[in-house]
């Protein structure tokens, strides 16, 4: 019997190594940091003429949390966590994408020796110059509907690390759409039907049980996946905001992530500064 004790309180402690040893891997991963900028309407000058400012401090605020990532401690140690950011625009039907230029220069990663440190520094300014650009570019063309749903379909793979902590910062509007036009011409449960469930109450189950949704298209279930989307902005008629849209756009986007295996997820309409700062630092910190 003593033996059998012992054998189980040898099994049990391994369990228990293994578990500790899997939270330090995964808390002492490296960050990849995806964010997806919706350039829709949302970006026009003529609707929402500060949504270009506002959208360039949330993408500053970024930039210099991942910043914070990087500690210069670490990199005279000769510790090296190859944290990565990227910013992605996802096309616009019939509309041009940013230069190529522009977007690459919307790419960074943390120095890989200590060499590489001071021009990783001195290229965060000239990565938030990009930005700007970027905007410029959008602004300066019609804005169709910035279609997320392809970009996961296509490129949000090749976005994605096994051996990173991805987080996903999505700003958008929250409604996924595109001129009627457009839409007219586009499959089925490619983009959101708010306005027609917007007086259904059954919109959300309908939404969650299959009937109504997006259609999903891949599995990340294997990538480690945090979901956070910012600047919400519920639409108005006659100065009223729509506030059962929250619930319709939440179930929509929930629904469609859990089907591909992305379960931690996060929704906040439009904030304050100081809310921002904290929603953002609380998110990439905590990874």
């Amino acid at each position: 019997m003593r033996r059998i004790n012992a054998a189980i309180v040898i099994y049990v402690l391994f369990l228990i190594f293994l578990n500790v040893s899997h939270s330090d891997i995964k808390a002492d991963s490296p960050v990849n940091i995806v964010v997806i900028i919706d350039t829709s309407d949302r970006v026009s000058n003529e609707r929402h003429p500060d949504q270009k400012e506002q959208d360039i401090f949330i993408l500053n605020e970024i930039v210099d949390q991942f910043y914070g990532l990087v500690d210069r401690n670490d990199i005279m140690g000769n510790i090296f966590k190859p944290h990565k950011l990227v910013f992605v625009v996802p096309d616009q039907p019939t509309v041009p994408s940013p230069p190529n230029n522009v977007m690459q220069g919307l790419t960074i990663a943390a120095p890989k020796n200590r060499d590489e440190y001071e021009p990783f520094l001195n290229r965060k300014d000239q990565f938030k110059d990009y930005i700007v650009k970027m905007y410029n570019h959008v602004q300066q063309h019609p804005q169709t509907g910035s279609d997320i749903w392809d970009w996961f379909r296509s490129k949000a793979e090749s976005s994605f690390s096994k051996n990173h902590q991805n987080l996903i910062i999505c700003l958008s509007d929250g409604y996924l759409n595109f001129d009627n036009d457009i839409e007219e011409r586009r499959p089925k449960r490619t983009y959101m039907k708010v306005g027609a469930l917007r007086d259904d109450s059954e919109a959300v189950n309908k939404i969650k049980n299959g009937n109504e949704g997006l259609s999903p298209v891949g599995n990340f279930s294997d990538f480690n996946i945090k979901f956070l989307m910012l600047e919400i902005r519920l639409r108005e008629e006659n100065g009223v905001k729509h506030f059962q849209d929250f619930d319709i756009i939440q179930a929509y986007w929930e629904t469609w992530l859990n089907a591909m295996g992305i379960k931690d997820t996060k929704f906040f309409e439009q904030l304050d500064p100081r809310g921002l700062k904290n929603v953002i630092q609380n998110f990439i910190q905590s990874k």
